[in-house]
């Protein structure tokens, strides 16, 4: 039953299509059923959800679905936090990434610990990000850079270089403020800077952010300016028995976030990511964190939920909270 509503459903929207009925972005009806139904179960694809939302809407207030270790899909069951690379999380309405880099090869590796992914920052995830913005102009992308291991000195030289390049400049936001909109950053990439790589950087710089902590962040621009965020960034449990702990302290910090008054301009970090090193696997963590908290985000329709770093969003209950995330927005038009 369920396969032949999929098949009629994509069938009305083909004939439409031929009909050329006028099937707006934004709307509720066949297209975004359709997004969700055809392709048997598969994740929806949500390349463009940001355009149906108004240039003025704060970045702030969008709730905003990242992935963790964004390009962590190798590495033992011990260091994967994906199952889908960047481009496939693009595609699925990802729109915050956590990079972390390492010399390597004369380039900027992307590594989680010691495992190398196999991609470089220059040639694969910066130009994959400006290539999805260059197709989907509306939309934004916030990208948090951090150094994983090697010399302070290479990571500094080699970001610098990268985000040097004049023809680069077009897709970056260069001053962060926090009252920064929508229509401020559609088409490039907002940079959280969690290691120093150059005093003209751009974006901001992540200022108190606590190893393994809930903290007020301070996101700063080049000029010492800037604002707060309330970060929630707690990944480190004895056993997977503590679950309930970091399902707890995700949840009140989003509480925290969504609470803010309309005409707040504090932000939001919550990582939906953690591990119980040296036995249990994020894999094992994201499976019992992931679907808890978005059945409370639904039963207590949360909004303005923040920008929100899962593990394995190419899982049934990581794509939910996506999607989640992602509709939630719907009021904030």
């Amino acid at each position: 039953m369920k396969q032949n509503r999929m098949q009629i459903v994509c069938l009305l929207v083909l004939v439409m299509s031929v009909w050329n009925f006028p099937v707006h972005a934004g709307n509720t009806g066949l297209q975004d059923v359709s997004a969700k139904m055809c392709g048997d179960g598969e994740s929806a694809l949500r390349p463009e959800w940001m355009k149906s939302l108004h240039d003025s809407l704060p970045v702030c207030k969008i709730s905003i679905p990242g992935t963790h270790d964004s390009g962590a899909v190798r590495g033992g069951q011990m260091l994967k936090t994906q199952s889908t690379d960047i481009s496939a999380q693009l595609q699925q309405g990802i729109r915050a990434f956590d990079i972390r880099l390492k010399k390597k090869n004369g380039k900027l590796g992307v590594f989680h610990s010691r495992a190398f992914q196999s991609i470089y920052w220059e040639d694969d995830v910066l130009s994959a990000f400006i290539d999805f913005l260059q197709a989907h102009p509306s939309e934004i992308l916030i990208v948090s850079l951090k150094r994983e291991g090697g010399e302070p000195l290479d990571y500094a030289s080699l970001l610098s270089a990268s985000l040097s390049v004049p023809a680069h400049q077009c897709y970056f936001v260069v001053d962060f403020r926090p009252e920064l909109t929508l229509g401020d950053c559609r088409g490039k990439i907002l940079f959280l800077h969690r290691d120093y790589a150059m005093d003209n950087y751009p974006g901001a710089a992540c200022i108190g952010w606590e190893d393994n902590e809930t903290c007020l962040l301070t996101l700063r621009d080049k000029g010492g300016k800037g604002g707060m965020a309330l970060l929630e960034d707690e990944y480190q449990y004895g056993s997977d028995e503590e679950a309930g702990k970091k399902i707890d302290v995700c949840i009140r910090n989003i509480d925290k976030i969504s609470a803010e008054p309309f005409f707040s301009y504090r932000w939001g970090i919550t990582f939906v990511s953690a591990t119980g090193f040296p036995l249990v696997t994020p894999k094992v963590f994201a499976d019992k964190v992931n679907k808890p908290i978005a059945d409370y985000l639904m039963k207590e329709n949360k909004r303005n939920c923040g920008i929100v770093f899962i593990d394995f969003v190419g899982e049934l209950s990581g794509k939910d909270l996506v999607e989640y995330l992602i509709d939630s927005n719907v009021c904030a038009k």
